[in-house]
């Protein structure tokens, strides 16, 4: 049928109409959010409570007349948001790249005449003409179709084509098509119902806009941390307040006191550190093909503990291929290779011939292939594509690869088709007449009731019962595969009589073409598994993380998957469909997701029953990542602890709703993500254990000065100058330290046991108690032997002192950030080059503290006084104490496992 009958007798409406129209349905898009601006971006990094702490002490210390301290602290809190900054608005770019941003036209007809307008400015009552390939633009009814079938993997999960029909009593309303959805083979005229919004696509959307995104465990740590820093600081500035007014200090030398000490008790440089440790991770990922939205999902994944994963396009590539062959004689062979891509093997397992392959029957059954079909196959930008049918394109690539194997098929020389009788649901079958032949495909059951006759090549047999029920047999084995079956059948023109029937030259009508058929064999086809995600799933299995495949797909299709791929073994597998699953309970859902022993998959899943499996999930304290590509997708991914969306096949809904991007649209990209999130993980606690036993150690200092009544051997500029100027290099150095060997080995975290767990809180409140003693030490050595009396008030001798402790404090830490690289192994078995970054902060500090007390300006400034030699043996001694106790707890941890 052409274009110009589809459509010469349909007016459709008139400009003015659908510009009423426009103006009262609006444009025909979807309310997907847009990018956000950079003051909104900019004014998300002072959120965090640790920075507002910040923000807080920089205010009283300007107030109290220490411009210099709250100029540092401003300084800080302004770095840290310019780097959170910098990688969120280059994220919200580059997905703002991603989209596409050709803007989609659509043939429609208006006053009578056929034109092409932007696709935001169909509106409903318009008539759409669809061709094979195009995208379906509203939600409609067909008007007019011809052998019309649509791709609905991006809405339903499935990835088999389905047929729609013309008429309002159709069953299961087979004659509505959805926006977003595309032609696969036909053409037919839509009137469009909905638009924008109001369509299936615009309801998924809207329910994933709806749905409350999830903080992720970096961000309730975070905030954890925040919470516990300001009851610490609270509680010590009212504790030090009170003990300067009982001396009979005045009210505000007691409140600059205490405000004093809270700096100390604050570690400003955690938020930057942990901003640009995230930054750089996120940075490793992008570059491993995962784009992360926000800085904080690229550690989340590190605690993941399941993965629901869809399977369409996502486990598998959405690529028909053909797997298996029988043919008449009993021949078996199998096809290997995956998509579309002629790369692959067509390996002879055996006949009724034992061991002799018979090469003109299965030239038969590839002529059928090639001839009876209606789509093409294309080489673009490298890869191969199919213009029509998934199926059909599977039929070529099968073809394609007999050539590339084994030569030309000898019935290359004639292509011709004289006649074409196309596929319909009703006859389930397709059949075209090319050199005196009759070349039908079709559903097994249809086309072997047409057949009277089978052959081997070269003579040909009666269809007995007997021969039929082999046949049915064995399509009966490759469909329990989850093959999707064809069924091939011919017949020779010129052959007159078939069971005392007899036909003319050239059969004019279906009917006349597909009696008295010749069987010649099956085809048996699967949309493959991506060949790298079997080991994916071997390292999640691993590493202790479940999947969950949730599948709008049929449940035999998704179990074979499951099974090809190891996710699931054996045959005690729980399908599920999405009917029963809307019948169930929450208590006997949960009952069945908390089996970790029987493996279940969800088959034929709404998008409201995803999101659910996901909430029960998240209820029983798992972290949940959900994959998928399809606006189906959206809401779930949006509900997961982190959702993954398809940056190639996912439709912008999809990424909308997701947390994390795949630019290579491959799984196994998750898996290096779960890795990288795990380091991320381990290296926030090397540098949370580094920069709070240092503050500890500060504050061990200053309430010894307290307790004991000596001068305090740290000044508030000092404190400064170590946390934000000596510390916060090794720190950033510790947050891309290389992961440690057998990461993927252990199972995840526990995502409720904090970071500050009490084992935790101990360990560093130790370490930060001697470095605190060791640093004291220092100190009284130096202003004892200096002839500071204890007791005086020798404050012209106390710079000399205070610049050992100063110097001792930042020496200690530089020797602890090389001890917070394990928790266990020693530092002397540790190589320290595999962190040249670490080494070479570890430099700049030690420059930064040299310039600080031998440079005339900044001794000034800070009050510090050039170190002797024997001053260097004080700090030499002061770091080594700390690092003796540090060793001996590592020592004491590896005898205990």
């Amino acid at each position: 049928m052409s274009q110009k009958a589809i459509f010469s007798h349909m007016k459709g409406l008139t400009e003015k109409e659908a510009q009423n129209r426009l103006k009262k349905f609006g444009y025909n898009v979807l309310s997907t959010r847009n990018a956000n601006p950079w003051w909104e971006i900019f004014g998300r990094q002072f959120t965090d409570m640790l920075v507002i702490i910040l923000i807080v002490a920089a205010g009283i210390s300007f107030f109290l007349g220490e411009e210099t301290d709250a100029m540092v602290i401003m300084g800080i809190v302004l770095l840290n948001a310019g780097i959170g900054f910098f990688q969120e608005f280059k994220t919200e770019r580059t997905l703002q790249a991603l989209k596409n941003m050709i803007k989609s036209e659509v043939r429609i007809v208006r006053d009578g005449n056929e034109r092409m307008i932007p696709m935001e400015e169909v509106v409903p009552g318009d008539l759409c003409i669809l061709l094979a390939g195009d995208k379906i633009p509203a939600d409609g009814v067909l008007k007019e179709a011809h052998v019309f079938r649509v791709e609905e993997s991006a809405l339903t999960g499935e990835s088999v084509p389905v047929e729609k029909f013309v008429g309002d009593e159709v069953f299961m309303g087979t004659n509505v098509i959805f926006m977003g959805t595309s032609v696969v083979h036909g053409s037919g005229v839509m009137e469009v119902s909905h638009t924008g919004m109001n369509t299936r696509f615009g309801e998924i959307a809207k329910l994933s806009t709806e749905t409350a995104s999830q903080m992720s465990p970096l961000q309730k740590e975070l905030s954890h941390i925040g919470v516990f820093v300001t009851k610490v600081t609270a509680v010590l500035c009212l504790f030090l307040f009170g003990i300067g007014i009982l001396r009979g200090s005045n009210i505000l030398d007691s409140f600059l006191f205490s405000v004093s000490v809270a700096i100390a008790a604050v570690p400003e440089g955690l938020p930057t550190t942990i901003t640009i440790a995230l930054a750089l991770g996120a940075t490793i990922l992008a570059k491993k093909g995962a784009i992360v939205k926000r800085l904080s999902s690229a550690e989340t994944l590190g605690a993941v503990t399941t993965i629901c994963s869809d399977k369409t396009g996502t486990l598998t590539k959405n690529e028909m291929t053909v797997r298996e062959i029988y043919l008449g004689d009993r021949s078996i062979y199998k096809i290997s290779g995956a998509g579309y891509a002629p790369h692959g093997k067509i390996q002879f397992l055996g006949g009724i011939n034992g061991s002799h392959e018979n090469e003109k029957l299965l030239h038969d059954l590839l002529e059928i292939c090639e001839k009876c079909n209606d789509s093409t196959l294309i080489k673009k930008h490298g890869d191969y594509i199919v213009l029509g049918d998934p199926t059909e394109g599977a039929l070529l690539t099968l073809a394609e690869k007999y050539r590339r194997e084994r030569g030309p098929l000898p019935f290359e020389k004639d292509d011709t088709i004289d006649e074409e009788f196309p596929f319909d649901s009703e006859r389930k079958m397709m059949s075209v007449i090319s050199d005196g032949n009759v070349l039908t495909k079709g559903s097994p059951d249809q086309l072997l009731a047409k057949c009277t006759h089978w052959t081997d090549g070269k003579n040909i047999y009666p269809l007995t019962d007997d021969k039929i029920h082999k046949i049915r047999t064995h399509y009966k084995r490759m469909a329990s595969n989850a093959l999707r079956v064809l069924a091939f059948a011919k017949k020779p023109i010129g052959m007159t009589r078939i069971n005392g029937q007899g036909e003319g030259p050239l059969p004019k009508t279906d009917k006349q073409a597909e009696r008295n058929l010749i069987f010649v064999g099956l085809v048996g086809m699967i949309d493959p598994p991506r060949p790298e995600v079997r080991t994916a799933v071997e390292n999640c299995h691993t590493a202790g993380i479940r999947i969950i495949i949730v599948t709008g797909d049929y449940g035999i299709t998704a179990k074979a998957i499951a099974r090809e791929l190891g996710i699931v073994e054996g045959d005690d597998i729980l399908v599920l469909e999405g009917d029963k699953v809307e019948q169930m309970s929450d208590e006997n859902l949960v009952k069945i997701i908390k089996d970790h022993d029987k493996p279940v998959i969800f088959a034929r899943s709404l998008p409201a029953q995803k999101m659910r499996i996901v909430s029960l999930l998240q209820d029983q304290g798992e972290i949940v990542a959900m994959t998928g590509d399809g606006v189906n997708d959206a809401p779930a991914l949006k509900k997961a602890d982190i959702g993954v969306a398809m940056g190639i096949t996912g439709t912008e809904v999809s990424k909308e709703s997701a947390s994390m991007i795949l630019t290579d649209d491959s799984f196994a990209s998750i898996v290096t993500a779960i890795e990288e999130g795990r380091r991320i993980y381990e290296n926030l606690k090397k540098f949370v254990w580094f920069i709070f036993s240092c503050n500890i150690g500060e504050l061990v200092v200053i309430f010894a000065a307290i307790l004991f009544q000596f001068p305090l051997p740290l000044s508030a500029i000092l404190i400064l100058c170590v946390d934000l100027g000596t510390d916060i290099l090794p720190a950033i150095a510790l947050g891309v330290d290389p992961a440690e060997k057998g990461l993927m080995n252990k199972k995840p975290r526990n995502a409720k046991l904090k970071v500050l767990n009490k084992n935790f809180v101990i360990d560093f409140l130790i370490t930060g108690f001697v470095i605190g003693i060791s640093v004291t030490g220092a100190f009284l050595w130096t202003a004892l032997n200096d002839g500071w009396v204890w007791g005086s008030d020798a404050s012209i001798k106390l710079p000399h002192a205070m610049t050992v402790a100063f110097t001792s404090l930042v020496f200690v830490q530089m020797v602890n950030a090389f001890s917070a690289r394990s928790h266990v192994r020693s530092l002397f078995t540790q190589n320290p080059f595999n962190n040249l970054f670490l080494v070479l902060s570890v430099f700049i500090s030690i420059l930064m503290v040299l310039s600080m007390i031998y440079l005339p300006a900044l001794n000034t400034i800070l009050k510090t006084t050039p170190l002797t030699t024997y001053d260097w043996w004080i700090v030499a001694i002061a770091s080594l104490v700390p690092l003796i106790f540090v060793e001996g707890r590592k020592i004491f941890i590896r005898s205990k496992n």
